[in-house]
């Protein structure tokens, strides 16, 4: 311990000198130890902080700009400059020595070497810097340049472009500091013409599309989207700053990946409200440029599990009604997002969600419902077990990557009512632009849900709860889970909804892909009866039966369509 301190010391002292007299390191080092001896060990280790530290200047004085908050570098004490220096060093390189120790050295040198409140200064920097970037700190930089390493896109991106600067920024590297996996890459440029962009798509035998002048885009068959945006501003720094929140606004240059440590660009706060899970605003303006933003704050909430600043929420109030301005493709995809969140209720329950998804509905949402519907789906007293993983696997369907019929179910639960108008459902995904598949579930829902509420109502009727389940087939999942929600009194493991459902399951495949016993051409030439409904009839009451186990034959099948045209023609 003695002699790293001593190493400690002379590397202060080394740092200093080579910061008075603008020599090289080479020339100070062969200077000092051909005047002075020192232990082995004592000048190992000086020398290893004197040449890390000289090597990486530049990101190390970044660093402490950042977090020694209104200082500047220049009034910052030249001792306190490379005792910080140095000490950096040790955090970010030197795996082996505990950050602890690091920063407490550095504190008992600046004591001794420095002014009356230096030992306290550098603590608080250095305090800062091992929170955020040091060996089991709160941030994952071991798993961001591993991950980055291993990217075969930015390897083939960095033998290619030479010259050309690309900075990787914002949700990937936010992702990646958190330990979650990343999928789209957003790369910016200085190059107008986007010659990386098109090189880089000529090579990987992908198409390079413009979706304006200033971003280019590749989509991989896999689905990696990589995005090639111009750099607005002259500085790179500007540019990060016209972007939504902190926790986006981070880059990194592609030149530093061949580096032994990682140096992100951060302009404001982000690595630091990362660390504290705080969603903050760059600028006031921020909501006026693109309104999606409002929505997107609570969406990285859900996803990240992240408080949202006060400011924020208040800002989303004062501005809700600009989100009528955003395309409805954009706010159903954030709100699919959103949905993801097995407990998404709880980021839009709050006085500022609730006025921004009015604006977007048109319609005060029903913050009740989702609540209830999570709960459900999360509670194994409500529904059991085996049921339970049996819904699950019938909302995680989807007919393509962007929704799952559960997400599409809460954005239901948030709007529907079962005293609204009828078609008031469908109009609604009409307004977001839902697509086919997920308005045809949208209208089963509407037209069948009110059926579920006679059924329920008047269960003497031993026949309605098969018909229902031949008419509402898959809905009948999300149907019966909308009467849950709307009747929480039925919650619970005996009531006849929930055998309902368990009946569902257990006969699906009668119910969704039944045995052809016998086909309408055949009832029309056999019972001799007309083309038209009454065809249609006889076969849903043959699919009925075949439900209930009644007919198991073609014979049987035929039996009973004559007893039903018979009892029609007898009145």
């Amino acid at each position: 311990m003695k002699n790293r301190r001593k190493a400690r010391e002379l590397a202060l002292q080394i740092l200093y000198q080579l910061e008075l007299k603008k020599t090289s390191v080479e020339e100070t080092l062969k200077v000092i130890f051909s005047r002075y001896r020192f232990r082995p060990e004592v000048r190992e280790f000086a020398e290893k902080l004197v040449w890390g530290t000289s090597h990486f200047l530049l990101p190390f004085d970044s660093l402490i700009k950042k977090y020694a908050q209104n200082w500047t570098l220049d009034r910052i004490a030249m001792v306190d400059r490379n005792i910080l220096r140095f000490a950096i060093y040790e955090l970010l390189f030197l795996k082996n020595i505990p950050p602890i120790v690091s920063i407490n050295e550095a504190v008992e040198i600046a004591k001794r070497y420095g002014m009356e409140e230096s030992g306290k200064f550098i603590n608080g920097i250095l305090d800062k810097i091992r929170k955020e970037r040091g060996p089991g700190g709160l941030l994952r930089w071991d798993y961001l340049k591993n991950s980055l390493e291993k990217d075969l896109y930015l390897k083939e991106l960095s033998k290619i472009k030479k010259g050309e600067k690309l900075w990787l920024v914002g949700g990937c590297l936010r992702n990646l500091l958190l330990g979650k996996e990343k999928k789209d890459l957003d790369l910016i440029t200085e190059d107008p013409h986007f010659k990386v962009a098109e090189l880089f798509a000529h090579r990987m035998r992908v198409n390079l599309i413009t979706l304006a002048p200033a971003l280019r885009r590749i989509t991989f068959p896999e689905g990696t989207i990589i995005d090639f945006t111009l750099k607005r501003s002259p500085s790179l720094k500007e540019d990060l700053l016209g972007r939504d929140f902190t926790i986006n606004a981070l880059a990194l240059d592609l030149d530093s990946l061949d580096l032994p440590s990682l140096f992100l660009i951060d302009p404001n706060t982000g690595l630091e409200d990362l660390v504290n899970k705080r969603i903050k605003l760059l600028r006031k303006k921020s909501f006026e440029e693109d309104p999606l933003r409002m929505l997107r704050a609570f969406r990285l909430a859900s996803q990240l599990n992240f408080d949202i600043e006060d400011k924020v929420t208040y800002f989303v109030r004062q501005k809700s009604s600009l989100i009528k301005k955003v395309a409805k493709e954009r706010v159903r995809d954030e709100l699919f997002l959103l949905f993801k969140n097995p407990l998404s209720h709880k980021y839009l329950d709050n006085s500022s969600a609730k006025t921004l998804l009015g604006e977007i509905f048109g319609q005060s949402p029903n913050l009740e419902n989702l609540k209830r519907l999570e709960i459900i789906l999360s509670n194994k007293k409500i529904i059991g077990k085996e049921l339970k993983k049996k819904i699950t696997l019938h909302l995680a369907q989807g007919k393509d990557k962007s929704w799952i019929r559960r997400d599409l179910l809460k954005l239901i639960a948030l709007i529907f009512s079962p005293s609204q108008e009828k078609s008031a459902l469908s109009f609604m995904g009409k307004e977001l632009k839902l697509g086919r598949e997920k308005l045809k579930i949208m209208k089963r829902i509407e037209e069948f849900y009110p059926r579920l509420e006679k059924i329920m109502k008047n269960q003497k009727e031993p026949l309605a709860p098969v018909q229902f389940l031949t008419q509402a087939k898959e809905e009948t999942v999300e149907i019966s889970l909308l009467f849950l929600i709307i009747h929480p009194d039925e919650q619970t493991p005996s009531s006849p909804l929930i055998h309902l459902l368990e009946e569902y399951f257990q006969k699906s495949d009668l119910i969704l892909h039944p045995s052809r016993l016998i086909t309408g051409k055949e009832l029309i030439n056999l019972l001799n009866i007309p083309i038209g409904p009454q065809v249609s009839y006889l076969l849903d009451k043959i699919h009925q039966a075949q439900i209930r186990q009644e007919v198991k034959t073609k014979e049987e099948a035929i039996e009973l369509a004559k007893k039903l045209v018979s009892k029609e023609e007898n009145g």
